[in-house]
């Protein structure tokens, strides 16, 4: 799930919300393609989404490196959403993260994921944020040819837009690595970010069928706020969101981190004259396929970082 944007709202439900509370309604706009991307996920339960540990097995590697295998379902409401393989290697100075994710049936049926990726949190002194990828501004992979593909510097309070409905944003696309450190004390953790399977086509002036991850896509989208998606979800003006209009409690907030090896593009690509928001589909992310990356986790000290706190790297 991901906060939604205008163009998520954008539906039949979202011009006369009441037609939702209809019985029998809902699966036959969904049908015909009449309900907003944000209305379908809600009913697939995207937005309130839990872990089960199902196996979890300890082990060594051939190089003496302990190891952790598990294996999850996504639920939601009791029915499985997706299944999740994770292998952790813990190294002397870094761990390490395969994941593998497929679908099940109870989702291959939506349009669109909104994503696919790793949420970490990180403490709240981690408050200057520096990546390579696209930048300084937010992007997505649709939103990206303007952007500069090099190291970016910034605070991740400076990240936020401040749209007059809190929604998703600030997000970073392309991105092969990034590290959130403490200022004062050049101290913090760098993220790499890898992906197992073939990249996705180019985009093209046409439009394509959808796959795994939007076309064009040649990294991880990142993103990282002081507020978590339930909260931009839930307000509906920028003033609502906790500690906003309080600069100092905001920064003693933790960092919220999303990691997406697949995210859908914001939209607003249009269907002729039908529908202006609409993304294309070379922008969505394909339910019905599966994802493998990997992500690399290490401990930053000043003694290896160089960084100047003034926007640069």
């Amino acid at each position: 799930f991901r906060a939604p944007t205008d163009n998520d709202r954008c539906g039949f439900d979202c011009f006369v919300p009441k037609l939702l509370e209809v019985p029998g309604l809902r699966g036959v706009l969904r049908r015909l393609g009449l309900l907003s991307n944000v209305a379908t996920w809600r009913m697939c339960g995207l937005d309130s989404l839990d872990s089960v540990l199902k196996a979890s097995e300890w082990g060594t590697s051939a190089e003496g490196v302990p190891m952790l295998k598990a294996t999850e379902h996504i639920m939601s409401s009791g029915r499985k959403c997706f299944k999740v393989e994770s292998r952790y290697s813990f190294g002397l100075d870094r761990i390490s993260v395969d994941l593998s994710v497929e679908s099940y049936e109870h989702v291959r049926g939506l349009l669109t994921l909104p994503r696919v990726g790793l949420k970490l949190l990180a403490a709240p002194r981690l408050s200057r944020l520096a990546w390579l990828g696209c930048g300084p501004g937010e992007s997505y992979p649709d939103r990206k040819s303007a952007s500069d593909w090099a190291v970016h510097c910034g605070d991740v309070d400076d990240q936020h837009v401040d749209y007059m409905v809190p929604s998703e944003c600030g997000g970073k696309a392309d991105v092969h690595g990034a590290a959130l450190t403490d200022p004062d004390a050049n101290e913090g953790i760098l993220m790499e970010y890898a992906c197992l399977q073939a990249a996705p086509p180019e985009e093209r002036p046409e439009d394509q069928p959808s796959t795994n991850r939007p076309s064009g896509t040649r990294g991880a989208q990142l993103s990282a706020s002081r507020w978590t998606m339930q909260e931009l979800d839930a307000h509906r003006h920028i003033y609502e969101l906790r500690s906003f209009l309080s600069p100092a409690a905001l920064k003693e907030r933790p960092v919220q981190v999303h990691l997406d090896t697949a995210h859908a593009g914001v939209g607003a690509a249009g269907q002729g004259g039908d529908k202006l928001w609409a993304t294309a589909k070379q922008f969505m992310v394909n339910p019905k396929e599966s994802w493998q990356y990997t992500v690399h986790l290490r401990p930053i000290s000043g003694a290896m970082w160089a960084h100047s706190g003034n926007g640069s790297v």
